[in-house]
């Protein structure tokens, strides 16, 4: 920048020196003299220093568990973020159909997201809580990059848990939670609401109304430790809030029967033929069951004693595992809370692989719900068993 500077002015004999914006000096002649009108041309200049700083940017990896649940949904793990990695399952009970397709599941997503079969531990902890504390240990001395364990007892759990804590092996819980560890499983509650709600609609259809129905019965389990129980209670909480008692939950309903301990088809089988001994003259009836096997029970017992007639009961089950679906087809299960057993892999490996990683995942991952019928099975499971 260039400013002009007029300067009028009669010097004495002295030397003077003016500084003009700090870098222009102009000495004067020793002598009084008149000095003409002149121009100073002062030249600013701006000096532009310039520092390099280094920030250090933490890398994030790519495969997160958002970008690994949609690389599960498209059936395309981009770089096989398996390869090289491993990991430990130990199932409940492998004898179980449903606990056969969370395993094969979880197999067929492991491969296809790249790893080797001989990467995958698989263990079974035959619903016995001193057997998986055994596996625990086995999969302790692997040192897996993720344990995933699934067993009904709490206690078991707990103990699993803490140990896996202090030896630093990461664990995903299936279905029943692990203290300090994500979870992946069912939403019971959520479940038995969405269970309450549908067969509040088939009740009015079915039946006419509350008035009709003779009795409400709820097989379930308080004991088996996964909350399952809360697979009950939602939705005895719904049907006796729309349609018992004036809409009091807190009054006891001479139509509601909570039964507890029921697990297998045996369970069920023995129970509903104990409950239709005592109550001969009950007809319409309404069964909510914990799983698919204790469908197949009720079933079985209304048939032995010759009380089965599809157009009085109502069946509600929970799981849809193989038998469940074939339940529906033949008219017995009339609506069957899917589980999809068969899609867990979409959610363990995503979750698996994202820990792998070194990305976060979330403390809670719920398989989405829906109920399946008659109507609309070809549609999630056409014409064959598997998906």
């Amino acid at each position: 920048m260039v400013k002009k500077l007029k300067i009028k002015s009669k010097m004495t004999c002295s030397p003077i020196a003016v500084l003009l914006c700090g870098i222009s000096l102009i000495f004067l002649p020793a002598c009084r003299t008149s000095i003409p009108e002149r121009t100073i041309e002062t030249v600013v200049v701006t000096v532009v220093e310039t520092v390099a700083v280094t920030v250090e940017v933490e890398k994030v990896s790519p495969y997160s568990f958002e970008a690994l649940k949609e690389m599960a949904r498209t059936g395309n793990y981009i770089g096989d973020p398996a390869t090289g990695h491993s990991l430990a399952f130990a199932n409940i009970n492998g004898s179980l159909p449903y606990c056969r397709l969370v395993e094969e599941s979880i197999r067929e997503e492991w491969e296809l997201a790249g790893g080797l079969d001989n990467d995958l531990l698989v263990l079974d902890n035959m619903a016995d809580p001193d057997r998986a504390l055994d596996n625990a240990k086995i999969v302790y001395e692997k040192k897996p990059g993720v344990f995933l364990q699934f067993q009904a007892d709490t206690y078991t759990n707990a103990l699993i848990g803490k140990e896996a804590a202090e030896k630093d092996i990461y664990i995903i819980a299936v279905e029943v939670p692990v203290p300090g560890f994500p979870l992946m499983g069912i939403d019971n509650y959520g479940a038995a609401l969405l269970a309450g709600d549908w067969a509040i609609e088939k009740i009015m259809a079915y039946y006419g109304g509350w008035e009709d129905i003779d009795r409400i019965i709820y097989l379930g389990s308080s004991d088996t430790g996964n909350g399952a129980e809360l697979r009950m209670l939602g939705s005895k909480n719904t049907i006796t809030q729309s349609l018992g008692n004036g809409g009091d939950d807190k009054v006891p309903d001479p139509k509601t029967v909570m039964l507890d301990g029921v697990i297998t088809a045996d369970n069920g089988e023995d129970s509903i033929i104990s409950f239709l001994d005592d109550n001969p003259e009950d007809k319409n009836i309404v069964v909510f069951c914990l799983n698919d096997g204790v469908a197949e029970g009720v079933y079985n017992g209304a048939e032995k004693l010759e009380r089965w007639n599809p157009a009085n009961w109502l069946i509600v089950s929970h799981g849809l595992d193989d038998r469940g679906k074939e339940l529906i087809r033949s008219g017995i299960i009339d609506g069957g809370i899917a589980y999809f057993p068969e899609r867990y892999g979409k959610y363990l490996i995503p979750a698996a692989l994202s820990h792998i990683y070194g990305n976060p995942v979330p403390a809670y991952i719920f398989m989405e719900n829906i109920v399946i019928t008659a109507d609309n099975i070809d549609e999630y499971y056409p014409g064959r068993i598997h998906q």
